[in-house]
């Protein structure tokens, strides 16, 4: 799975160059050693308690976002922490030693770390395109930066045009199964339970539709909880996030 994604990203990227007078030096888009760890790091940092979930890898023009189940195993937000403080704590300890017996992670220390150093290690780095981790008590997200994508001649209108495409795809990818989902969001400009959600769907079955419905738009950013820090919390509420609000 892993070589799969990384073959999906090499083939999705672009690949740089620049001439010299006796031939010419490539110029990644993407330091490959960094994407490599940072999938890594999410397979083994995953929640696998949470049927359904999966790794999802989306690539953008300007960057490539990695999100998965499970925020920090020691209930901590990454973005409030210090990249270089940061222990590693592994809620799949196996499957991490089985990782770094493939050499496809470092025993010791916080990859995350090693994601920063790798992408800085670029010729092209840029301090403003360094990679962003962002978690909540239910998702960790990485955002690793292209260093050879220029916005010169981007409005700030066409970027948030494209990242309202992509929220509207993802909502045309949940339609398909879901017919309901366009009056669901509507509704859901007031916090909502997971209940009365499916029950307005139509849909019984809760863990497929925690996983197929409500997980897609918490990681598209439309929808978020009530109670972040109480994700199975019985009083649990859904609502729309400004993303969500945009999208209507």
């Amino acid at each position: 799975m892993l070589l799969e994604a990384m073959n999906f990203v090499k083939s999705s990227t672009r690949k740089g160059w620049e001439k010299l007078p006796d031939g010419r030096k490539n110029k990644p888009e993407y330091a490959e050693r960094a994407v490599l760890e940072a999938l890594v790091n999410h397979f083994i940092h995953r929640d696998y308690t949470v049927m359904g979930g999966e790794v999802h890898l989306d690539i953008y023009d300007d960057r490539l976002v990695i999100t998965s189940l499970g925020g920090m195993y020691n209930g901590q937000k990454v973005q409030d922490l210090d990249i270089e403080e940061i222990s590693s704590d592994r809620r799949n300890p196996i499957l991490a030693d089985v990782m770094a017996q493939l050499d496809y992670m470092e025993k010791r220390g916080s990859g995350l770390k090693r994601i920063c150093n790798e992408t800085r290690s670029l010729e092209s780095y840029k301090e403003d395109r360094k990679p962003k981790f962002k978690s909540s008590s239910s998702h960790f997200i990485t955002t690793i930066y292209s260093m050879e994508y220029e916005r010169e001649g981007i409005s700030e209108e066409q970027v948030v045009t494209k990242q309202s495409l992509s929220n509207h795809q993802v909502v045309t990818k949940l339609s398909s199964s879901i017919p309901m989902i366009g009056e669901l969001l509507q509704k859901m400009t007031e916090p909502i339970s997971a209940k009365e959600m499916r029950e307005f769907c139509g849909m019984k079955d809760a863990t497929y539709y925690k996983a197929n419905v409500i997980t897609p738009l918490i990681e598209a950013d439309l929808v978020e909880m009530t109670q972040p820090n109480s994700p199975n919390s019985p009083t649990q509420r859904y609502v729309l996030t400004e993303e969500g609000k945009k999208l209507l």
